[in-house]
């Protein structure tokens, strides 16, 4: 027969594992969602850094006089324009690469979109069902006023895309 101070030991036992894992299974899904919002934010920052570069390459082009290379800027990955260097640009594809993977960018010349294929996707919503893959594509965009009058340029999002990893 077991004493009756060796039963309450098991118990307290079972009851410090069972809060161990609860704890524990928190902690791990506020590590997964800080992931997804640091992904979220690089993914960001990469946006904002090719934005700024495309926009320093208008203001060259537009200063040269090379209006024909400005028209054909949206055509063109701003990867590829910008010189930007990136471990995670995987290059210029017709319709997805095959061996697309999640963090990963490319450009779709058929389509002319700069695509980006998130990692961590709990939060990620696709408010319309175009592609496949979940994905969030950019458009580049030139803006003007008149015929040699640039305003400026953008990475215009395309599509309905709900990505909101809130720690």
């Amino acid at each position: 027969m077991i004493p009756a101070n060796r039963q309450r030991n098991y118990l307290q036992s079972a009851v410090y594992v069972v809060i161990f894992g609860v704890l524990a299974a928190v902690l791990l899904e506020r590590l997964l969602t800080y992931a997804e919002a640091a992904e979220k934010a690089a993914m960001e920052l990469t946006v904002s850094r090719l934005s700024s570069a495309l926009y320093a390459q208008l203001a060259f082009l537009a200063l040269r006089g090379e209006y024909d290379a400005i028209e054909a800027l949206p055509g063109q990955s701003p990867f590829v324009v910008t010189r930007a260097t990136s471990s995670t640009y995987l290059g210029e594809f017709d319709g997805a690469p095959p061996s697309a993977e999640g963090g990963s960018w490319y450009f779709d010349r058929a389509r002319g979109e700069l695509v980006y294929l998130p990692n961590l996707k709990r939060h990620f919503e696709a408010m319309d069902e175009t592609t496949p893959l979940p994905a969030l594509r950019f458009r580049v965009e030139v803006q003007k006023t008149s015929k040699y009058a640039y305003t400026g340029v953008v990475l215009r999002p395309i599509g309905a895309v709900n990505w909101d990893p809130r720690p």
